[in-house]
């Protein structure tokens, strides 16, 4: 008896280190326990976002940035996919992306268990000229602080068609006013009086882009 409990707390150690050691067993198997500055964080497909007319073919790159930020192309490695599965708008093989009928579909590329995306706008004749702005700001005098938002429209088979998604926006001055992706513009609360900026959205197309009808803004109290 005396034996046995001046052996017990040895054994209480034992077990302890036992249950430690099989966490760690258990957890060493599991893909989000360790992770190692090579592991991918992000998959990035570029352009975004593209216009294409049917038949025409447009390349796609894809690139990877581990958690250590060591960037790498997988463009040709990747696999490549479309949302929905089933779609027949395009077809695509390492990142050359090629429209078969009118339509949108997102296209997919996958690496080490990583997607990116890019969404795909396909005509079935014709796509825009111009790209057209319009915005719900009363007006183009605008005050520090500000907030409103643009559109971007064109005609796609000879309908208007909102390309707001379609789109890149920029701001001619990001010291008076900002844009995002999504065409949210705000004033800068220290923007100067009579200041002046200009909205502008450029979408992809197969062989160039289109830039549309900037809207210019000022800056008044």
């Amino acid at each position: 008896m005396l034996l046995l409990e001046r052996l017990m707390p040895c054994l209480s150690r034992a077990i302890r280190l036992l249950a430690v050691i099989a966490v760690f067993l258990t957890c060493t198997s599991c893909s989000d326990f360790w992770v190692s500055n090579n592991s991918i964080a992000s998959l990035t497909v570029t352009p975004t976002t593209m216009l294409l007319k049917k038949g025409e073919t447009a390349n796609f790159t894809a690139s990877t940035t581990t958690v250590g930020g060591t960037t790498a192309d997988v463009t040709s490695t990747a696999t490549w996919s479309t949302t929905p599965a089933s779609s027949t708008v395009v077809s695509v093989s390492s990142g050359a992306v090629t429209a078969n009928a009118a339509g949108t579909v997102t296209v997919n590329a996958t690496s080490g268990g990583v997607t990116g995306s890019a969404t795909i706008l396909a005509a079935a004749s014709s796509l825009p000229g111009t790209i057209s702005i319009s915005s719900n700001a009363s007006s183009t005098t605008v005050v520090p602080g500000a907030t409103f938002k643009v559109t971007a429209s064109g005609l796609v088979d000879g309908t208007s068609t909102d390309l707001s998604s379609y789109v890149t926006w920029t701001s001619s001055s990001t010291s008076v006013a900002t844009v995002d992706a999504n065409g949210n513009v705000t004033v800068l609360g220290t923007a100067n009086v009579l200041s002046t900026f200009t909205i502008t959205a450029t979408a992809n197309l197969a062989s160039t882009t289109i830039s549309g009808d900037s809207s210019t803004f000022t800056v008044t109290i």
